[in-house]
């Protein structure tokens, strides 16, 4: 699993990785199994979390493994920033949110940004 903690100025950051899964709907829906597994020890609205999804592509397995995974993610993230979707990608994450609802986020064009924004006080 690529997903996993990191420390950026002394903040404890998630970082949920789905990078470089290309259209692979199998491989997304165990990282997001993973992930519900190590968020389910966290408190409710304490996470900040980069989701970072550049190299993976929009289809109907991939879209379904992220709804699945949105009702546990909600509970426990209390920032979220999204990274990977440039371009016609980004017309791909807004239709997502529209059909999913109840997402927030920022999205962010470098991981260095994002990881920058969710470590401000």
């Amino acid at each position: 699993m690529k997903s996993h903690w990191v420390y950026y100025n002394s903040v404890r950051i998630f970082l949920a990785d789905f990078s470089n899964y290309g259209a692979n709907g199998a491989g997304v829906k165990v990282e997001t199994q993973y992930i519900i597994q190590l968020l389910n020890n966290e408190p409710d609205n304490s996470v900040l979390s980069l989701t970072n999804v550049d190299g993976t592509f929009a289809n109907e397995d991939i879209l379904r493994a992220l709804s699945e995974l949105l009702p546990i993610s909600n509970k426990k993230i209390k920032r979220r920033a999204v990274t990977g979707v440039t371009g016609f990608r980004r017309h791909f994450l807004d239709a997502f949110v529209a059909v999913v609802g109840n997402v927030k986020f920022s999205v962010f064009d470098t991981v260095e940004e994002a990881y920058a924004w969710l470590a401000k006080p």
